[in-house]
């Protein structure tokens, strides 16, 4: 009797073990069949390299099975890109590869006088060298003394880099980026700046900043609530801000 039941179990252990290694073999026949074949590579949250570029650096070839991919080989490929600052790659079951690109702050485009444009990160470090045409938007192109060499931006003048990061801050926190065209760093006692409407605006180097750039704002706003998108603003003097028409 006890042998009969022994022999129960056992068959029922064969049975298992069966069962399971059929489930499994089944399950890898599944997951390498083309039902999960690559036909998507979705790109998200990139603004200045185009979803073609970012592709094109990942290096992914469609049509393999999805799990074949090497993911951190992927992330590592985009990741050579002076733009990215991280990325996320992941499975998008069953067709699809999701890259989530974080990209770096673009600061300002510096030009130099031979009228080449660099992109710069919010610490004044080099990213890359621009195409005026290709430079963005909300990005003010700066006019500096600095030079660039071995991919690292040097300021003939260290204080002026300093000014320069806490100037383009309090743009960034006023959200002036978008307003301010260019801004022109050469002078020793005063910076001078233009808005894409044409207004100049000159401002006091050593002053507040903050201050300034707040104050800035709500100029510019009452100029635009009057239509006024011309002239010259003058906030190098202490206690008050001289706006002329010329």
């Amino acid at each position: 009797m006890k042998k009969k039941k022994r022999k129960i179990r056992i068959n029922r252990l064969i049975m298992l073990f069966l069962f399971a290694f059929l489930f499994c073999f089944c399950f890898i026949l599944f997951i390498k069949s083309d039902f999960f074949c690559l036909k998507n590579v979705e790109v998200v949250n990139n603004e200045v390299l185009s979803k073609t570029e970012i592709k094109d650096l990942s290096k992914i070839v469609k049509g393999k099975n999805l799990f074949s991919y090497d993911l951190k080989k992927v992330k590592a490929n985009i990741n050579e890109s002076r733009y990215i600052e991280n990325v996320k790659v992941k499975l998008g079951i069953p067709h699809s590869i999701i890259i989530d690109v974080k990209e770096k702050s673009i600061s300002c485009a510096l030009k130099d006088e031979g009228d080449n444009y660099y992109y710069i990160d919010d610490d004044m470090k080099y990213i890359d060298k621009v195409k005026y045409e290709k430079i963005k938007n909300n990005c003010p192109i700066v006019e500096a003394d600095f030079t660039i060499k071995d991919n690292e931006v040097y300021f003939e003048n260290k204080k002026d880099k300093d000014k320069l990061i806490l100037l383009l801050k309090n743009i960034k926190r006023e959200g002036l980026s978008n307003k301010i065209a260019s801004i022109i760093f050469l002078d020793d006692n005063t910076i001078s700046m233009k808005t894409k409407e044409g207004i100049k605006v000159i401002i006091d180097k050593n002053g507040n900043m903050k201050h300034d750039m707040a104050k800035l704002t709500q100029i510019l706003i009452d100029l635009k609530s009057q239509n006024i998108n011309y002239g010259k603003i003058d906030m190098t003097f202490s206690k008050y801000t001289l706006y002329t028409y010329k």
